[in-house]
Formats: structure tokens, C-alpha cells, sequence
């Protein structure tokens, strides 16, 4: 089989390589295995049909990324998804985290325990509200 000439090329190769590399370190730290095995066994397949390393990196990459989705991105908006536990949990994390803020206001100087106080009692009054909704 006849291949262009650019992937002869060692720099493209280096390239190909590096992409690769960092593909693997990429599967390996978000601990996707699956996608490491299948780009191993498709590198490894093409390069037992073909011995051009450039053209084995570049089918592993385009099965492992594109066929099968290993470098798809994840939504990350997850509160539609949370049931009322999970809600009222975040609120009394929120509430805790707020109180010991609040309590820090004692420590700083008049002018900006002022301010702190009063976002200390907005954040109280929308809390309740809050609190109300549940």
C-alpha cells in the first residue's frame, strides 16, 4: 500500500508520537482503562498490518478518540439532577460555612466588621428564605 509521503517524515512521527503520549497520560489520570486498552490494541493491530509507526498512532488515535468517544467532555451542570436531599444537604454546608464567616466579623477593625455584619444579615435573610422554599 502506498502512503503519502508526509507520514515518512520523522518530525510528523514526533508529533504523532507526542500527541499519543499525551493521550496516554491523559487516560491514565482520569483512570479511563478502557480507553488506554483500546488505543494499545488498535496501535498494536495497525501496526501489525502496516509498519509505518505514523500511521499505527494515527488510527489509534482516531479509534480510541473519535469511534469510541474516550476524549468526550462531560456536562457539568448537575443541579437539575440533585434530589431534595442532596439540596438540603448543600444549603446546611452553605449555612455552616456562612456562620463561621460571620463569626470572623468580631475580629476585624469597625469599618469592615460594619460591612461584614451586614452581609452577614443579608446572607441570613436569604438563607431563610431559602429555608422557607424547602
Amino acid at each position: 500500500m502506498k502512503l503519502p509521503g508526509f507520514l515518512s517524515n520523522r518530525y510528523v512521527f514526533y508529533a504523532l508520537a507526542t500527541l499519543a503520549v499525551l493521550n496516554i497520560v491523559g487516560y491514565v489520570s482520569v483512570k479511563a482503562w478502557e480507553c488506554l486498552v483500546l488505543f494499545v490494541l488498535t496501535a498494536y493491530s495497525t501496526q501489525c498490518y502496516n509498519k509505518n509507526k505514523s500511521v499505527s498512532i494515527l488510527a489509534a488515535l482516531f479509534v480510541a478518540n473519535f469511534v469510541f468517544g474516550c476524549g468526550r467532555l462531560k456536562e457539568g451542570f448537575k443541579s437539575l439532577t440533585d434530589g431534595p436531599v442532596e439540596k438540603s444537604e448543600k444549603a446546611k454546608e452553605a449555612a455552616g460555612e456562612a456562620r463561621t464567616a460571620c463569626e470572623k466579623c468580631d475580629d476585624m477593625d469597625e469599618e469592615e466588621a460594619e460591612k461584614c455584619r451586614a452581609n452577614c444579615r443579608e446572607a441570613e435573610a436569604e438563607l431563610e428564605e431559602a429555608s422557607a422554599a424547602l
